[in-house]
């Protein structure tokens, strides 16, 4: 891992929503900085970020649901990263790790999930920042998490068959890790299971000796 001084990583959490991913993201950027490693957690699109944050926010979990094309809307989201990549760096060369959850590959999966050319999401965010590591959380989803007007969160059909696949192939295809979000019948044992192979994941990537855990 980054000793003090040294730039940070950049550690990205994928899969569908309602995962919780959130939830092992807080968990493993506490993990981190109780372990000396400074670490920050971040998520994807950055809503307060103008102009695209608000834009976004309103397509995806307005009243009035998606009113621009698929296109456009993967735009707004490239375009958002993009807007953020100068703070993200900053983060980086101040040696924060930053803990992100979705970036571009979400904007692909959810690209092709909706019709979109792969050729067209790859060229969109060709020029963004690469994750030093990317992990795939896969399994059942947590249908009590659900936002009520959430425009992908409720089509259940669409996330649960269509863009799971993708998310599913598209880990494949670039080498992500993977994480099963589902690991025990008691909701508080499958989380500290997960958390725990999570953990595991960032050690062996970042060589990070198991002395520091005490």
């Amino acid at each position: 891992m980054v000793n003090k001084g040294e730039k940070g990583y950049f550690i990205t959490l994928y899969g569908v929503n309602n995962l919780g991913k959130t939830t092992q993201a807080l968990r493993l950027v506490d993990w981190l900085n109780f372990n000396g490693y400074r670490s920050e957690y971040m998520k994807y699109p950055v809503y307060d970020l103008k102009p695209t944050g608000p834009a976004i926010k309103k397509q995806i979990k307005g009243k009035n649901g998606q009113t621009i094309s698929e296109a456009e809307l993967q735009l707004l989201f490239s375009q958002n990263r993009r807007d953020y990549e100068p703070t993200l760096i900053r983060k980086l060369d101040r040696g924060i790790t930053v803990v992100a959850e979705d970036y571009t590959g979400t904007g692909i999966a959810w690209g092709l999930s909706k019709g979109l050319n792969r050729a067209f999401l790859d060229e969109i965010n060709r020029d963004l920042l690469k994750e030093n590591l990317a992990i795939l959380f896969y399994g059942n989803r947590f249908t009590q998490a659900i936002e009520k007007y959430h425009v992908h969160e409720n089509n259940p059909e669409l996330i649960d068959i269509v863009c799971a696949r993708n998310h599913d192939e598209l880990g494949k295809e670039l080498g992500w890790k993977r994480i099963h979000a589902n690991q025990a019948a008691d909701p508080q044992k499958s989380i500290n299971k997960v958390f725990n192979n999570l953990v595991a994941i960032v050690k062996r990537e970042f060589d990070i000796n198991e002395q520091l855990d005490g």
